[in-house]
């Protein structure tokens, strides 16, 4: 399986420190370059200008010019001023197609990995500022707690993408970098929520996890968990 240090450190830093929108470009220039990546229900989401150049689907390779009933889609409202292209009625993977897809499904979790330990510096960063109880928000035992969830759930994951063992379940990792985000919203207070604050970062991780991952039903027969 591929590690971080085989390329996946693009991805994770730009989420990091850029935003999803600007790492998933780059996850479209590391694993499908003049394509539009479709999700096992024919969906796909990716930048405005990646989407509006692709001439093909990847997996498989067909030419977008062949298809029909390929419709796009509105985006939700948190994400509506994103310049990013969501479409539906696309070839999802099949038979032979799940074995790259995987190599998608990895660069997406890095992708996620690196969003959620931006909320993470963000969460440290807005509490070390504040103070409740006569200290540093930062220093009380909840908050403290809270943060430790964060930072295990982080790490578990990044072990999980890291691990060479084939049976690795990539599933798993992203349900439980969705765990992460909603244990670290709370702890931002209403701005966790704002559609221009981290909020809205989340919401696009998740939005690409429900993209891309696949239903309870298709895990096994695509193969996915490895």
């Amino acid at each position: 399986m591929t590690t971080a240090t085989d390329g996946w450190t693009r991805p994770y830093d730009t989420a990091r420190s850029g935003g999803v929108e600007a790492a998933l470009t780059a996850l479209y220039d590391q694993v499908a370059v003049g394509a539009l990546v479709a999700g096992p229900a024919g969906q796909a989401l990716a930048p405005g200008d990646v989407g509006r150049a692709a001439d093909r689907v990847w997996p498989g390779g067909t030419p977008l010019r062949q298809l029909t009933g390929v419709t796009a889609v509105t985006l939700p409202a948190p994400v509506r001023d994103a310049d990013l292209l969501a479409v539906r009625g696309l070839p999802g993977p099949d038979g032979s197609g799940w074995e790259p897809y995987r190599t998608w499904l990895l660069g997406l979790a890095w992708l996620r990995l690196g969003s959620s330990a931006g909320l993470l510096d963000r969460a440290r960063s807005q509490l070390a500022g504040r103070r409740a109880a006569g200290g540093p928000l930062l220093r009380q035992q909840l908050v403290q707690a809270t943060l430790a969830e964060a930072v295990t759930d982080q790490l578990t994951v990044r072990a999980l993408l890291t691990d060479p063992d084939p049976a690795v379940d990539l599933v798993q990792a992203h349900h439980q970098l969705t765990a992460s985000d909603h244990v670290l919203l709370p702890v931002l207070g209403a701005a966790g929520y704002t559609e221009d604050g981290p909020g809205r970062a989340v919401y696009l991780s998740h939005l690409l996890a429900d993209v891309y991952l696949p239903a309870r039903h298709e895990v096994r027969r695509s193969g996915v968990r490895r």
